[in-house]
């Protein structure tokens, strides 16, 4: 303890001692050390003042005037420009503003000019954040996270986008919807699609001969225009010989397709046949579907959903799958130049981010949905050596034939993989029936994963863990996932049982770094 050194201590503490007729003086007078030294406080009868507080900061120097530590955040320290008060933690750090049930709470920037020439506003009678600018209110969001704002909305110019809100329907790729007539010529065959390349069974036809069978299929309606053309042979038609093909007959969910020989006899061949229903509907020039009894009729508008709505067929094990187109001819495997989903690479290096709205409808039973990035389209997280998807099933089934069950069948996991080893994080989520979820996958500048639901972070295990585990912190990211792998997004829906569940999906969306 500083000495008095002799003194008396009304001389020393003369500044700040006060005696009864100066009991009401106001002017802040220094707090000395017993030896006459100056310290960081002032007092007066109402007020006091601090050259620098440190509250928690264990004896080191405040970072500003104001530092405000429960625990230390590491090898940090305040910006410069930002250093007047600080807010410090190893973990989640925050401020408080707490206000009338009907009141505002504010932070306003000021200058010599107008002290309030910008602000961060919160509304509490109807639940609104504004933020101005220049004085004015240049951007509000509602309760219902609905924004307004006064000026222009510009995307990143560092990143390049894409997005999906089907405005018009993803139909089979056609390279998915190729058919073989079975047993003879006159053989009715059955595809349920926009889009249809039929192989005939082998037809000889003779001089001014013809041959039809039945197409069965949903799509065609009474009123339906139906194109059929002829695009390849087996053998090679005589030059003066000439081969007709015909639609007609067409009514609530079937026609007849004709096919026709001129006056010249031709050798026995079979026939390529493109069949398209309603041409002048377009389908979806970037998304088709696929999977296990798939028909075209299962997608649609949603009605009083925004976006589509797809079901299953009614057999287990059905699936309906979203995914980027593969080819844009039947019998094509070139890949090159379909669509930017497929042929753009959205590589973890890239700092890839994707997200996709879903909501479930009134049954959530027996049945598994998923949405993110696969090599395949497959829920199964046994098949695919890198990915990284949302997972929810309310079976095993997709668990890699119940060898790997998930931890909790009801919740919402997270999957990746990195080379073979599969990452499962139960994210704690119940999934729940007309429920919307906001599901976003975000890679880093290192190849690491961070999810988000709804808005809100989720954490990763970075330990392989049968079944799955959950991670206790929300901001831990994934290991870093393999460099240069041609992730592709999908969104899925499979049915566990005999029935036929539904997913809406209201858009698609991913972008990545340009360099």
């Amino acid at each position: 303890m500083a000495s008095l050194k002799g003194k008396s201590i009304s001389s020393t503490y003369k500044n700040i001692l006060q005696s009864e007729n100066e009991i009401s003086n106001t002017t802040l007078r220094s707090v000395q050390s017993g030896s006459g030294n100056t310290l960081s406080m002032r007092l007066s009868t109402d007020k006091v003042e601090f050259l620098k507080v440190g509250i928690g900061t264990g004896g080191a120097s405040p970072d500003g005037l104001l530092h405000i530590m429960s625990t230390s955040a590491g090898a940090v320290t305040s910006h410069s420009s930002a250093d007047e008060a600080t807010l410090e933690s190893s973990g989640a750090s925050g401020l408080s503003i707490l206000s009338g049930a009907s009141s505002s709470g504010n932070i306003f920037f000021g200058d010599v000019n107008d002290n309030d020439v910008g602000k961060i506003a919160y509304d509490h009678s109807n639940d609104s954040l504004t933020i101005g600018t220049s004085g004015s209110n240049s951007m509000v969001i509602d309760k219902s996270g609905n924004v307004s704002i006064t000026g222009n909305l510009s995307q990143s110019e560092d990143r390049y986008f894409l997005d999906e809100y089907f405005h018009s329907i993803p139909y089979q790729d056609i390279q998915d919807t190729e058919k073989t007539q079975a047993s003879s010529v006159t053989t009715a065959v059955i595809s349920h699609t926009k889009h249809v390349r039929i192989t005939t069974y082998a037809n000889d036809l003779a001089a001014n001969d013809c041959q039809e069978f039945t197409l069965t299929n949903d799509m065609i309606h009474a009123k339906s225009h139906v194109l059929a053309v002829l695009v390849d042979t087996s053998a090679t038609v005589a030059d003066n010989a000439m081969v007709n093909v015909i639609a007609y007959d067409i009514a609530d969910g079937n026609c007849k397709i004709r096919i026709s020989n001129g006056g010249v006899d031709i050798d026995s061949m079979t026939f390529t046949i493109q069949v398209t229903v309603d041409p002048h509907i377009d389908s979806n020039d970037h998304w088709a579907s696929d999977g296990t009894n798939i028909k075209d009729a299962n997608l649609r508008y949603a009605g009083t959903q925004p976006g589509i709505s797809f079901f299953t067929s009614g057999s287990d094990n059905d699936q309906v799958i979203l995914h980027p187109k593969i080819s844009s001819e039947g019998n094509g495997t070139d890949l090159v130049n379909i669509s930017p989903w497929r042929n753009v690479s959205f590589f973890s290096q890239y700092q890839t981010e994707l997200n996709v709205a879903i909501s479930t409808s009134s049954s959530i039973a027996n049945q598994a949905i998923w949405a993110g990035m696969k090599l395949t389209t497959t829920g199964a997280y046994v098949t695919d050596a890198d990915q990284a998807y949302f997972l929810y099933a309310t079976d095993d089934d997709l668990g890699g034939s119940n060898a790997s069950p998930l931890t909790t069948n009801g919740n919402l996991h997270f999957v990746y993989s990195i080379g073979g080893t599969d990452y499962i994080t139960d994210l704690g989520i119940t999934v729940a029936i007309n429920s919307v979820y906001r599901l976003k996958l975000s890679f880093d500048e290192n190849r690491k994963i961070s999810v988000f639901v709804n808005g809100v972070q989720y954490g990763l295990v970075t330990s392989a863990t049968a079944g799955g585990a959950t991670q206790s912190v929300a901001t831990t990211k994934s290991l870093a996932m393999t460099s240069g792998t041609g992730l592709v997004p999908v969104v899925g829906l499979q049915a566990l049982s005999a029935a036929s569940p539904f997913l809406y999906v209201h858009f698609i969306k991913i972008s990545r770094t340009l360099a």
